[in-house]
């Protein structure tokens, strides 16, 4: 192999933490114990958070230009949603079972999206974001349609810690 050339040292370089990034991190995961009744705000802004990173992911990493990301975060929501509706009310088994489903609509999304350049990537991720939207608005039966799904009761974590109204836990 050769030697890194001077972009690839400078990403190197840039991709290392900085000790002010450690602070960050630390208040972020503190903040929720020293914010108690601001948990519930505090856990959205971590999901936002989350859904930003996975775009970072694939467009920094792959260089996928992607209109249709928010289809697996909907798609894995609804999965886990229906999965404690009809199945088993564990969030942590229907987080796992969310995960799993959006990994195989990726993969057989992939087969479509990767075989294009940049302009049909944009394409075939807006269209299966779309085809995914329509399937929700259809199937009302399932997901509720424009209503939403109505009736989910998360069951306690792990079979230990319940949900309370502002989504702390407790055993």
């Amino acid at each position: 192999m050769s030697a890194p050339s001077s972009y690839e040292s400078t990403l190197l370089r840039t991709a290392r933490w900085r000790p002010w990034e450690f602070v960050i991190w630390a208040v972020a995961f503190a903040l929720p114990l020293v914010m108690p009744s601001h948990s519930l705000l505090v856990n959205e802004i971590a999901i936002v958070a989350l859904f930003a990173m996975s775009l970072d992911l694939i467009l920094g990493y792959t260089g996928i230009v992607s209109l249709g990301h928010a289809a697996f975060f909907g798609f894995g929501a609804y999965a886990a949603a229906l999965f404690a509706k009809l199945v088993m009310p564990d969030p942590t088994v229907g987080l796992v079972i969310a995960t799993a489903l959006s990994a195989l609509l990726g993969l057989v999304a992939s087969v479509t999206i990767l075989r294009g350049s940049d302009l049909t990537r944009l394409m075939v991720t807006l269209g299966t974001a779309l085809l995914l939207l329509e399937l929700a608005n259809k199937l009302d039966w399932l997901t509720g349609g424009a209503d939403g799904l109505q009736g989910v009761v998360m069951g306690p974590v792990l079979g230990l810690f319940e949900f309370d109204l502002y989504g702390r836990t407790a055993a």
